[in-house]
């Protein structure tokens, strides 16, 4: 097992990522959220685009998971979005990403022979580079595993993807996880939907190895939103 991939194992991770349209979209938020999941107790980060996991590389001595994201106008149940070529995929690494996340699952726009590809010709120019497959099917868990090529298995894209959305909750996929463990010898990275303590806890007993918290810690506007939709709701009953 890599060194980096040891080091995150029972530990949690803190996705630290803003879009352009929030008020912290931009390299130095990152960096400073960074500091406080370090400051909290992270064991990881996880990190999109280059610029900003440049300068949380240079501030921060947690691992980065670095993805990057390419989005495009088609429905995002349907679009390959995360590190979804080889030429993102370097940007990163080439950033001083630690760990690389890529979308692995298995759809019509992307069929397993390419994407077991990529994979291969991933691991061929960074072998020193882990690579984190998000996922969101018990069947892409097994495909992607029996490559060679992965070092982390994610359900990350569970309940976002057009195979998986049905009777999807908003609750982690607490079930998938146990599966996985079952069937994929890999660690596996809890990611999705934990909001509160006892989802944390729900994964856990699943089996996660270890766990990638993202909204619930580090995107204030979604946090103020649950609680402004609770309020309202208590003043209409």
């Amino acid at each position: 097992m890599h060194k980096t991939v040891e080091k995150l194992l029972h530990g949690l991770v803190i996705s630290c990522q803003a879009y352009e349209d929030t008020p912290l979209y931009g390299p130095e938020y990152m960096k400073a959220l960074a500091l406080c999941a370090e400051m909290g107790g992270a064991t990881g980060l996880r990190a999109c685009w280059s610029q900003d996991i440049k300068a949380i590389k240079g501030a921060c001595s947690l691992p980065v998971i670095g993805i990057n994201k390419k989005f495009g106008d088609g429905d995002p149940k349907d679009e390959i979005f995360i590190t979804p070529t080889f030429e993102s995929a370097k940007e990163i690494i080439e950033a001083g990403c630690d760990v690389v996340a890529l979308d692995c699952t298995i759809r019509p726009i992307r069929p397993f022979e390419e994407l077991g590809a990529l994979l291969h010709q991933l691991k061929e120019a960074y072998p020193d580079v882990p690579i984190m497959a998000d996922l969101a099917t018990l069947e892409e868990a097994e495909k992607v595993a029996a490559t060679g090529c992965v070092d982390i298995i994610s359900t990350t894209l569970a309940g976002y993807t057009r195979n998986s959305c049905e009777g999807a909750t908003d609750r982690p996929n607490v079930e998938l996880i146990r599966e996985i463990k079952k069937r994929v010898s890999l660690p596996v990275n809890a990611e999705g939907r934990i909001w509160e303590l006892h989802d944390l806890e729900e994964v856990l007993e699943a089996g996660a190895d270890m766990v990638c918290i993202g909204s619930a810690v580090t995107r204030p506007h979604l946090i103020t939103e649950r609680f402004v939709k609770c309020n309202k709701q208590f003043h209409h009953q």
